[in-house]
């Protein structure tokens, strides 16, 4: 089982992925699934995720959306996509010029074989001076890398505007047909159809073919071949020598993978036909966004939900201050609303009886006053769309998913009474009470079973919620429906495994009650309170 909330588009929605506007009367969804959806997003910020540079939208849009640093941008390796190092080496082993090029620390790729690759001789100048002072040398060499590296990065973009310029994904694909045609052409002159192998590994010939032909020739000369090495010269005559087989195998191993074509394709308009042809993958910003509630936004409000800061470490402990202040403005349900959890509960699938125990926690540093109620249904487009009763996502951490939930019939939630108020402290703080004794659930509320109530259930009986107990910020309340089951047309029960029980959580304004939420409360006559409803939908699993 499990409760969710409702907001403004009449969506169902756990309370971890629910925002609740500033001194708004109702609650919105985060989640991005949902049609319409509830939010509206704007890209306020963009990090690499390699080097956590930080640029504002603009910025990110100058560069194409790619990391950008002074000494060359961030890049991944095209074959196993792990991050490449700027290596300067000796070309070989036996030259003594030096090469700057991408390596990869994981798989070993090198951009030589892309031909993405610079001279660092002038590094050789500044270690073998001796006339020069050791921190003036250091400074040059420094200067030097640096240059070198932009001389790296420009020789890079010049391959990839090399390979995007004009005609050249014409050149590509008549290339690519070209070679096609050449396989074509060979396999037709190789192919072996006519030929069937029995068990004995003897051919036997239905018809007469060139292919044929050239296939026995082929093999008695590689027969001849072996036998002469293995007579002569004492080599093992089951070593032939290299088959076209064993050719065509070599060049399958040096094709690229599905996946490394695709990552060139967002580089590049002209797909690499072998692993040497893949050019080192740059590495794309990261965007952070602002949510706003779009009902909010009609009213003529900011409704500002989520607002991010510009550095994406402000709020870590590696800097000095501001832990754990990760965002300019977070207005997620999680902090203001009551939330309410499901302890226990019973069901008894034939005639759909319902007894639960419900747990509402304060989650502010101020008091709140509420009670429970039905549903209410009298405002048009307050009742809950069937496809919101299909794919129930319940806990997005766990993606656990319920496929199908009936709702709980209007008839038996009509004669509904209200609970009485409840009035719940504010939030206790744990790290105060550590080292203390930690206080257990009420007596009440450990000794409650299901079983009794649903037996004393009868015909006659009447839907209720009744408060069970109370204790500093949590409250429990029972909730007891006699008959859930929903109705077809045809006088059937709909076969479902689960029930969706709307309630109402009715949350008192003013009076010192719920300030965090930093609702204004309205003009009511006296003797009246300033309500705030706010709809959850309860799910029991029969």
């Amino acid at each position: 089982g499990a409760v969710l909330y409702i907001d403004h588009a009449r969506h169902l929605t756990p309370l971890t992925l629910t925002y609740h506007a500033t001194a708004s009367r109702q609650l919105t969804s985060g989640r991005s699934d949902i049609i319409p959806p509830s939010t509206s997003t704007e890209v306020e910020t963009a990090y690499c995720p390699r080097c956590l540079t930080f640029c504002d939208a603009a910025s990110a849009s100058t560069s194409l959306g790619v990391c950008q640093k002074d000494s060359g941008g961030c890049n991944d390796c095209p074959l196993c996509f792990s991050p490449v190092s700027i290596s300067i080496d000796k070309q070989s082993s036996t030259e003594t010029h030096l090469i700057c090029h991408y390596i990869c620390g994981h798989c070993s790729w090198s951009s030589k074989d892309c031909g993405v690759s610079v001279g660092a001789d002038k590094l050789l100048e500044y270690s073998n001076n001796d006339k020069m002072d050791e921190q003036d040398a250091e400074k040059q060499r420094v200067a030097a890398i640096s240059e070198i590296t932009k001389e790296l990065e420009n020789c890079f973009l010049q391959k990839v505007s090399e390979r995007n310029q004009e005609g050249a994904l014409f050149h590509s694909i008549g290339e690519m047909w070209a070679k096609r045609e050449q396989d074509e052409e060979r396999r037709k002159r190789m192919m072996i159809s006519s030929t069937i192998i029995n068990d004995d590994k003897k051919k036997e010939k239905s018809a007469w073919s060139l292919g044929a032909l050239e296939d026995s020739l082929v093999e008695k000369k590689r027969d001849l071949e072996s036998l002469y090495l293995g007579a002569e010269k004492g080599v093992d005559a089951s070593v032939s020598s290299p088959s076209v087989d064993d050719e065509q195998q070599t060049k399958e191993q040096q094709m690229p993978t599905a996946q490394q074509v695709a990552a060139q394709m967002s580089l590049t308009i002209t797909a690499p036909r072998y692993q040497q042809d893949l050019l080192p993958l740059p590495v794309h910003y990261r965007s952070r966004v602002s949510r706003r509630c779009r009902a909010e936004q009609s009213a003529g409000r900011t409704g500002i939900l989520v607002k991010p800061k510009l550095n994406p470490l402000e709020g870590d402990t590696s800097l000095r201050a501001g832990h754990g202040q990760w965002w300019k403005k977070d207005s997620s349900a999680i902090h203001v609303v009551p939330r309410v959890q499901l302890c226990r509960y019973g069901t008894d699938p034939s005639i759909g009886k319902v007894a639960a125990l419900l747990k509402v926690k304060n989650p502010t540093l101020n008091m709140i006053r509420l009670r429970f109620s039905g549903p209410n249904s009298s405002e048009e487009g307050e009742t809950i769309d069937a496809k919101e009763l299909e794919n129930i996502l319940v806990d997005p951490f766990m993606e656990t998913i319920i496929a199908k939930a009936d709702l709980c019939s209007s008839d038996s939630l009509s004669s509904i009474a209200p609970c009485d108020w409840i009035e719940i402290d504010s939030a206790e703080d744990l790290l105060l009470d550590i080292g203390k004794r930690q206080q257990d659930d009420p007596q009440v509320v450990n000794s409650w079973d299901f079983a009794p109530l649903l037996d004393a259930l009868d015909s006659n009986s009447l839907p209720k919620l009744t408060v069970v107990a109370s204790r500093g910020d949590t409250s429990w309340v029972e909730v007891i429906i006699p008959n859930s089951a929903a109705i077809n047309s045809d006088g059937e029960k709909p076969p479902s495994n689960c029930f969706a029980v709307p309630l109402s959580m009715q949350i008192e304004v003013g009076n010192g009650s719920w300030e965090a939420s930093l609702i204004k409360r309205r003009e009511v006559p006296d003797g009246e309170q300033d309500l705030v409803q706010l709809d959850i939908v309860v799910l029991l699993h029969v």
